[in-house]
């Protein structure tokens, strides 16, 4: 037997004669396994023949085995006796079928959407996005979708009445094509193992999150200004000092200028001053930051979003902004409208978190505009998104804030930079949201906006709102004294890979 976190090998020895295990129904009483090689179901030691050109999964409604096949447009409906008891035209060839008992409907995956459907004449009652073509199984339990994707190893959690995704959960094994869930576990028959697996889903609630393998980069973060036509008196440039956070450790700062650190609100900033600018003369100033940068990941539970929100936290994280503005009455009336009685706290941040991403388009048109104007105009910068966002989080109670960061960009160099928000969970402290992401339809990609962070980002700053040296920007900014406006500034990120 081999174990890693959350992942058992069990045998598949229940199942005489099963070498190409596809769908799998192992609760209820009843464990059945699909074998696509003979187009058959084992059924708790008994062999039925489905009929079917490529069967691909089965339920169990307490009466009957449901199956489907990705070749045929139909749902089958087989009793324990082998015989059809019902015959179902599908709005498409299928690749996934599970029972839902709280509706008492057929939920149906083809390699496009996701349907439910009725068990009786095949009626669609509601339809999403399939986050891949690879979608192979689903199963229903607990109040949620569950589904494996074949080709990207994922266990995906869906809520059945949104079509939202609420977690991908990494498989480890080598292709997953069936699954049946209870009580946590996850039963997956593996095709090119042979075997059903055992992932603890509950071990990665547990967790809260999975943090990658890091890389260890050398980030010189720099700033600067050449002189124009006139003397600049005075360039003061304040850089924001980086800490530990669960996906970077920050292994040495190293500035090239002598300066004092100070705090300001939790932000540790660094000042670089440079008198006496001559015309056309150039003056620059960098922090050179070691650190190690992981990939970060991390799973939210809707029930398991419990406790107190700490003191200090509501303090600095509910207060408004000039850009948040969130006694406006368009952003009153907005958050009123969006939550629609939610009571739920992690359904008020996704009902919040979608309604952003279903009104705003990605745009970088200058300026950093509040929030009521932006949602209005339905576009922005990433730094819109960000203050809209907290804007209406804050609205509802729920404590926000923005992070700043600078960006490998597989050039060595960025200048573009990035902001995103992070909101608090109880029980999970702050968790990265980036509403940005829902400039793609997928559920996959809308769904790792929450909680999702590739190894490609130091961030530098978090804030609640303006610092006094900062102001509303990030990374870095600067106070220039010059009789002229003619000067030009430098601002820009080098990533050099530590071997």
């Amino acid at each position: 037997m081999r174990k890693a976190i959350a992942f058992i090998i069990v045998s598949l020895a229940v199942f005489a004669g099963v070498s190409h295990p596809f769908g799998i129904y192992w609760k209820n009483g009843v464990k059945a396994v699909l074998d696509i090689e003979t187009s058959s179901i084992t059924v708790n030691g008994k062999k039925l023949d489905t009929g079917l050109v490529i069967p691909t999964d089965i339920t169990y409604d307490g009466k009957y085995l449901w199956t489907c096949s990705r070749m045929e447009s139909k749902a089958v409906a087989i009793n324990m006796k082998g015989e059809y008891a019902r015959v179902l035209d599908t709005p498409s060839a299928l690749v996934g079928i599970a029972w839902d008992p709280d509706r008492k409907s057929l939920w149906v995956a083809s390699s496009r959407k996701i349907y439910r459907i009725s068990p009786e004449d095949g009626t669609d009652y509601f339809s999403f996005q399939a986050p891949s073509s690879t979608i192979s199984a689903l199963d229903y339990a607990d109040g949620y979708l569950w589904a494996v994707d074949s080709k990207l190893k994922y266990i995906y959690q869906f809520d059945p009445d949104t079509g939202w995704m609420l977690n991908y959960f990494p498989y480890k094994g080598e292709k997953p094509t069936g699954i049946s869930y209870e009580n946590g576990i996850a039963k997956i028959t593996d095709f090119d193992l042979g075997r059903v697996v055992e992932v603890n889903i509950n071990e990665f609630f547990k967790k809260k999150f999975l943090r990658g393998e890091g890389k260890k980069w050398r980030i010189k973060i720099k700033q600067g200004i050449i002189a124009g036509g006139k003397e600049v008196k005075k360039a003061v440039f304040h850089f924001a000092i980086p800490k530990d956070r669960s996906f970077q450790k920050i292994l040495k700062i190293a500035p090239d200028f002598k300066g004092s650190y100070r705090t300001e609100d939790e932000q540790k900033i660094l000042d670089c001053v440079i008198k006496n600018i001559k015309p056309g003369q150039r003056k620059e100033c960098s922090v050179t930051i070691e650190a190690e940068i992981y990939p970060v990941h991390y799973f939210l539970n809707p029930e398991g979003i419990k406790g107190e929100i700490p003191e200090n936290v509501k303090k600095f994280y509910l207060r408004d902004g000039e850009k948040y503005d969130i006694y406006n009455p368009y952003i009153q009336a907005t958050v009123k409208k969006i939550l629609n009685g939610e009571e739920n706290y992690y359904g008020k941040v996704r009902k919040i978190y979608h309604f952003v991403m279903e009104t705003l388009h990605y745009e970088l048109a200058g300026g950093w505009n509040p929030a009521p104007v932006v949602l209005k105009r339905g576009s922005g910068s990433c730094s819109e998104y960000t203050f809209s966002f907290v804007s209406l989080l804050r609205a509802a109670g729920i404590p926000a804030r923005y992070v700043g960061s600078v960006v490998e960009r597989g050039t060595g160099y960025d200048w573009v930079f990035h902001r995103w928000s992070e909101v608090y969970f109880p029980g999970y402290g702050w968790v990265p949201m980036d509403p940005q992401h829902g400039d793609s339809t997928n559920p996959l990609v809308q769904a790792s906006g929450i909680g999702t962070l590739p190894a490609k980002f130091l961030v530098t700053t978090e804030a609640a709102g303006p610092l006094p040296s900062l102001g509303w920007t990030y990374n870095f900014s600067r106070e220039i004294v010059s009789d002229s406006p003619d000067y030009r500034v430098i601002e820009i990120a080098t990533w050099e890979k530590i071997k």
